[in-house]
């Protein structure tokens, strides 16, 4: 939004900062404009948050199958494609199969988790962020978009929580 504010305000307690955004979603402003950014990880639960929805485990699944099944056809269709019988053995032995069905399963799997952690990380990012280097410190910083008539009440409920360092952030390269 171009007629949107954006505030950030600094907290020194985890439950500080759950307090704002508690008062914060009772002013109105709804979650998802609303961004916690702590130098050390935190549940969503602990800061009042909702449960983040994450994909990384569909696709490391869609992943495990994509290779389960390049296994089977590279192990069990192929032979049979083109069958070459040797000395009365089977075409498909049991064996190698299982190994080469299991190789191909875990190297899309490990492939497939890395990408997908990639992905949800957003990463590569190269656009300028909203950032204040006291993040990085221990501080928690909350970040939250908001009209132009509701800027004096949000920094009035950050500043009664115990939030410091109330303002207007400029977008920096970090």
């Amino acid at each position: 939004m171009s007629d949107s504010i954006v505030i950030m305000g600094l907290f020194h307690e985890s439950t500080q900062a759950a307090d704002a955004i508690d008062r914060l979603y009772r002013l109105g402003i709804p979650e998802e404009k609303i961004v916690v950014m702590t130098g050390v990880p935190f549940p969503e639960q602990a800061l009042g948050r909702h449960k983040e929805w994450i994909h990384l485990p569909y696709i490391v699944l869609v992943g495990a199958l994509a290779g389960l099944l390049f296994g089977v056809f590279l192990s069990v269709i192929t032979p049979r494609l083109y069958p070459l019988t040797v000395g009365g053995r089977p075409v498909v032995a049991g064996p190698p199969a299982v190994v080469i069905i299991y190789v191909f399963t875990m190297m899309a799997t490990i492939v497939s988790t890395f990408l997908g952690v990639v992905w949800e990380m957003g990463f590569p990012s190269f656009e300028r962020k909203y950032y204040h280097k006291l993040t990085t410190s221990g501080h928690l910083s909350v970040l939250l978009e908001c009209f132009p008539g509701q800027e004096s009440e949000i920094i009035a409920v950050i500043e009664a929580h115990g939030g410091h360092h109330v303002h207007q952030p400029e977008r920096v390269s970090i």
